[in-house]
């Protein structure tokens, strides 16, 4: 059963460069240690994160009905083995999600790229 929709769209030239980089408010708040070493293994660092937060983002709106504030660290966004983006929740995000829905609820994402935006949508289901 689908439990909401989220979508996102970014400029990569609105986030300023130096916000992603390590010891930056913005960077260490946004991003998980996961996320910050996955991004390390890319020529794309910079786009690759701005993109993972606008999936944040998309993915935040999906289930935005828990009625708990935006909090980017309970996101994270990891490419699995076949590079496909693949969302976890945690922190007071899952916490909100499953006294509401259970702990049966996923979400789904898709980044896209096209010159210098880039688009995300998630669906967040049940089951």
């Amino acid at each position: 059963m689908v439990i909401g929709i989220g979508t996102d769209v970014l400029l990569l030239s609105r986030l300023d460069p130096s916000t992603l980089e390590p010891g930056d408010a913005f960077f260490e708040r946004a991003f998980t240690a996961a996320e910050k070493r996955q991004a390390q293994e890319r020529r794309d660092r910079p786009d690759y994160l701005i993109a993972r937060f606008c999936a944040k983002e998309a993915a935040y709106k999906a289930v935005s009905d828990c009625r708990e504030e935006f909090h980017p660290g309970d996101f994270e966004i990891l490419d699995d083995e076949d590079g496909h983006p693949r969302v976890t929740l945690g922190g007071r995000t899952v916490a909100a999600v499953e006294a509401l829905w259970g702990r049966d609820v996923s979400l789904l994402i898709s980044i896209s790229h096209e010159d210098d935006v880039v688009s995300s949508f998630a669906l967040a289901q049940i089951g």
